[in-house]
């Protein structure tokens, strides 16, 4: 009887421990989804973990979770105030500029007036150029500070390149222009122009006349390849990772070039999530642009 009493009451212990590990277990496995739900919710929509008062070991991997949101979030924030602060310190450049250009504009004119013409022509140019460098280097700071904000909605990019082309083609008539592919993407169809057309006067600048510039569309799965390819040459293979640096000019750039547009083309395709690299093809230079498919809201 003592043997059958000892086996029942082993028998509960048992079942009692293995509903405890399952209990345990549904707990554990119950804490890690909400875990990783909260870590989606910190990645979509930026709402942070929740601290935890308990003493187990996912308890304290919440903790650490938490803190490393704040911490996230602390260094986003620094990093906000840190491209304000330099976009507030380029305006300022920018406005203590313009005044002096506008005099000495104004002073040229005089002299272009009074029949000085050939210094007061070049004087004019050298202003102009000026005045060209403070607008873009302020529009690729205020890019890169986040000021504008992207309109993103459907957009047919071989239509968009169309137009660019047909631009392009009024100032540099002699290229002949070519565009295969077609697809309809999300985007902000007038930024993302822009950093095209930058792209595409690059290309036309370094494409002798009878040239031909070649603009691709491949849609894929999840992304979408505009490519501009000129047949210019290319450039030196250790100048391609700079070429979307600020100011960088190479050797056979355009006299008039300030080195800015590729460096703002690639500030736009970075708006856009996206990435933007350079290679030299058989003929000359290939510029790729690589933008992931965007769902959801209209703004980002």
């Amino acid at each position: 009887m003592e043997l059958q009493h000892f086996l029942i009451v082993a028998t509960l212990l048992s079942t009692a421990a293995a509903i405890g590990l399952v209990i345990a277990l549904l707990y554990e496995k119950h804490g890690v989804r909400s875990l990783r739900e909260s870590l989606q919710s910190f990645l979509n929509e930026g709402k942070c973990t929740p601290p935890s008062i308990r003493e187990t070991g996912l308890a304290r991997l919440q903790n650490d979770v938490a803190m490393l949101e704040m911490l996230c979030i602390r260094e986003r924030e620094n990093a906000a105030d840190a491209a304000r602060l330099n976009s507030d310190f380029i305006a300022d450049v920018s406005h203590q500029l313009k005044t002096p250009l506008a005099g000495l504009r104004l002073l040229c004119e005089m002299d272009a007036a009074q029949d000085h013409r050939d210094a007061a022509q070049k004087e004019l140019l050298l202003i102009t150029k000026m005045e060209t460098l403070v607008q873009r280097l302020l529009r690729l700071e205020k890019l890169r500070a986040d000021v504008y904000e992207l309109q993103f909605a459907p957009c047919r990019l071989e239509e968009l390149l169309q137009e660019v082309v047909d631009a392009a083609r009024n100032i540099f008539p002699a290229r002949i222009y070519y565009i295969a592919g077609a697809a309809e993407w999300r985007c902000d169809r007038q930024w993302l122009g822009e950093a095209i057309a930058n792209i595409v006067k690059n290309a036309a600048e370094h494409t002798p006349d009878g040239g031909k510039i070649t603009l691709i569309i491949e849609e894929r799965d999840a992304c979408v390849m505009i490519m501009v390819e000129d047949t210019g040459g290319g450039v030196a293979p250790e100048q391609l990772a700079r070429l979307f640096d600020r100011f960088y000019r190479t050797e056979t750039a355009a006299p008039d070039s300030v080195g800015i547009g590729l460096a703002i083309s690639k500030a736009i395709v970075e708006k856009h999530h996206g990435t933007i690299f350079a290679e030299n093809s058989n003929a000359g230079l290939r510029v790729t642009i690589c933008l992931p498919r965007i769902d959801g809201g209209e703004r980002i």
